[in-house]
């Protein structure tokens, strides 16, 4: 459940600072399209006066400012016309004219306005327009300027930026649909994950009782009965209701264990009198197998601190393993030393082994190899996934080295306390 939450919540932090960089980097480059645009403006400004200054781009009165006026009047009785220091009088037209082959040759293809205007024109204080410059080398002073707008700017920055920002909208969207499925998709997936263990939970709860009465009828009826063949069938009973008792237990120890409902119970241990326990209580089931146990230790005593009863159980599913998933008579190697960093415990066996692209999960809940006479065996596929569980909880970790047909090799590690 925390895993799910922990998921979900760095993806819309990540979804939230993916939209942040892409604002970010709409924004510069809007201010980048901006500044280009500003340059070529302002080079071609120049470009314009350099036109104007020259012999044939000044005009004469023969080309009036506006259509009818024959009249280029100073600037200080008609705002069509305007006279420099130089006495040569210039038209409006004449500038936009200048302006317009300079914007063309610098690739501004667009609506603007021109204007001249004399400094006193403007209020004391006020910011000058974006796009203005002087008149000089046409007048002796700078007291006039060119005044250029364009209504169209906004339009012609977002022509630029239209491929980007449609593009930006349409994979902003995509990734936020898919956000969202995959955090539905995951919510739901938990929510079925959580009544199927309630499921089993409940479902092994069931059966633990009548098990339990099973297995007491079976022990008082044995004192009953005489019979070889009778009691012969008594056992095979007794000995299935155990087998499924233990599956039961297995269940609700791992479903205790996953909600945090059991806390391990340290004390000090000897590891080596602990797995030789082990070793012991399964005495029936390695003769029955024919089976031969190699314990090889390290001489001096090996301690820790945890807890018995799982740590216990833990070493038997591997044992167990080790016995259901051989061939031939079991030759089964147990190792236990120690070194600066903790205990090391390996179980090797010459069992039929697992396949490389089983190895992965096969610590994983209610997964069983679907090969051969490993399938064959019954279970739930909760054993190593119980032991995964356990040796984590100790701080240690447990890896697979396996070939097929090569047997398999369990290694153990239990840092030291």
């Amino acid at each position: 459940m925390n895993r799910t939450n922990t998921i979900i919540g760095a993806s819309f932090l990540a979804l939230v600072v993916l939209f942040a960089f892409q604002i970010k980097w709409m924004m510069d480059s809007r201010n980048l399209i901006e500044e280009q645009f500003n340059q070529k403006v302002n080079m071609a400004m120049c470009y314009a006066v350099e036109i104007l200054s020259s012999e044939e781009g000044i005009a004469s009165c023969n080309a009036p400012a506006i259509p009818g006026n024959t009249n280029c009047s100073p600037i200080q009785e008609i705002e069509n016309g305007f006279q420099f220091e130089t006495k040569k009088q210039v038209a409006v037209a004449t500038v936009e004219k200048a302006l317009g082959i300079a914007l063309n040759f610098y690739n501004i293809k667009m609506n603007y306005e021109v204007d001249v205007k004399s400094d006193y024109e403007f209020a004391i204080g006020s910011v000058r327009p974006k796009y203005s410059c002087t008149l000089n080398p046409l007048q002796k002073s700078n007291s006039n300027r060119m005044i250029v707008s364009f209504p169209g700017k906004e339009e012609y920055i977002f022509g630029k930026m239209k491929f980007m920002f449609f593009s930006s909208i349409i994979i902003l969207t995509f990734l936020t649909i898919v956000f969202l499925l995959a955090s539905y998709t995951m919510l739901r997936q938990r929510r079925m994950q959580r009544m199927n263990k309630d499921f089993f939970n409940n479902m092994a709860h069931e059966f633990r009782t009548p098990l339990a009465n099973i297995s007491l009828a079976g022990s008082l009826l044995s004192k009953k009965l005489n019979d070889p063949k009778e009691l012969k069938y008594l056992e095979v009973l007794r000995g299935e209701s155990k087998k499924l008792a233990k599956q039961v237990d297995s269940i609700l120890q791992l479903s205790k264990m996953e909600n945090g409902e059991y806390k391990l119970r340290r004390e000090q241990l000897c590891l080596k009198t602990l797995i030789q326990n082990v070793i012991d209580s399964m005495d029936l089931q390695i003769k029955e197998k024919k089976a031969l146990i190699n314990f090889e230790i390290e001489k001096g005593p090996i301690g820790l601190i945890g807890d018995k009863f799982h740590l216990g159980n833990a070493f038997r599913n591997l044992l167990e393993n080790a016995l259901k998933y051989s061939q031939d008579e079991p030759i089964i190697q147990i190792r236990l030393k120690k070194d600066s960093k903790g205990i090391l415990i390996h179980f090797q066996d010459n069992g039929i082994g697992i396949a490389k692209k089983d190895q992965k999960d096969i610590f994983e809940k209610y997964y069983r190899v679907n090969q051969g006479n490993v399938h064959n065996e019954k279970g739930f596929g909760l054993g190593l996934a119980y032991v995964k569980m356990i040796i984590e909880r100790h701080k240690g970790m447990i890896n697979i080295f396996s070939d097929l047909n090569k047997g398999t090799r369990f290694d153990l590690f239990l840092p030291a306390n």
